[in-house]
């Protein structure tokens, strides 16, 4: 009898805990942003389309003042919801990373397939893990990344390790958001970090990680001096695992990890604005 009252109470938390994870949500959704076309970039009549990723537990709103910039340039911007996110963190939960990928490569897919000369990616965090996987496995013109996320903290790994273990009695952790220097400015994330969903972000890295060399298009790294999210050893791995040629890197000096946020994001609008002109054959400043 008491092991079947044990099972039932089992049941009840297990139960509990899914409901605690459905009612932890947020609502966005996906983005597309109309080029201007009295932008620099159709000066050159080349017509461009950026695709930019949001990170993990966030949302479009995190890159939205950047693909702002870019469309007011000119380019036909398209900021996509990734699966799990937006919603509630159950359904983060229950997401594969694979899941990412796909839906990664397929709105690169309609874009390279649309009326546009030239596709580049761009992504924040997580979202940028997933642009360097993008440019490994679709042909790009061009990508930017902001603090992409390769690694864990040192502090982390145990429990990145531990979590195909430990997610049962322990669904979720605290927030991996919101890591902004500028005074008022918040990110729109979950408030809670479902730990399968951790598990998934280390596939992430680490298929991203082993695809770098494929990459054969102009890459631009934007890295918080102060990040207290993602370690530099992100930034050092891929520095070290891209063609020298290709690779560019700009150190943000005000900005912590959502730096299209923070204080320097005029300075990725500028900077990425700038590198598409001058792709297009157009002037460097903008």
């Amino acid at each position: 009898m008491s092991a079947i009252v044990g099972k039932r109470h089992l049941g009840s938390i297990l139960f509990a805990r899914v409901i605690m994870l459905e009612v932890m949500g947020m609502q966005q959704s996906s983005i597309y942003l109309e080029p201007d076309p009295l932008g620099i970039l159709n000066h050159d009549g080349i017509r461009w389309a950026v695709l930019l990723l949001h990170g993990f537990t966030a949302g479009p709103d995190s890159v939205l003042p950047w693909g702002q910039a870019l469309s007011k340039a000119g380019a036909t911007v398209r900021i996509p919801l990734l699966t799990g996110h937006g919603t509630n963190v159950a359904d983060l939960a229950r997401t594969k990373a694979g899941r990412w990928r796909t839906d990664v490569q397929q709105e690169l897919d309609t874009l390279l397939a649309g009326p546009y000369d030239a596709v580049a990616v761009g992504g924040l965090s997580m979202g940028g893990a997933l642009a360097l996987d993008a440019a490994a496995h679709r042909p790009v013109n061009a990508t930017f990344v902001v603090n992409p996320a390769l690694s864990f903290k040192v502090s982390d790994r145990l429990g990145v390790f531990l979590s195909p273990l430990v997610h049962r009695l322990v669904p979720t952790v605290g927030p991996l958001a919101g890591d902004v220097n500028k005074p008022g400015v918040s990110e729109s994330a979950y408030d809670r970090t479902p730990v399968p969903a951790v598990q998934q972000l280390a596939q992430l890295f680490r298929t991203t990680r082993s695809n770098l060399s494929r990459i054969d298009s102009p890459v631009t790294l934007y890295v918080s001096r102060t990040d207290h999210i993602v370690p530099r050893s992100s930034a050092r791995f891929l520095e070290r695992h891209l063609d020298p040629d290709l690779f560019d890197k700009l150190v943000l000096e005000n900005s912590y990890h959502v730096a299209t946020l923070d204080h320097d994001a005029e300075m990725i609008h500028h900077d990425s604005v700038a590198k598409l002109s001058a792709m297009s054959g157009g002037h460097r400043e903008p």
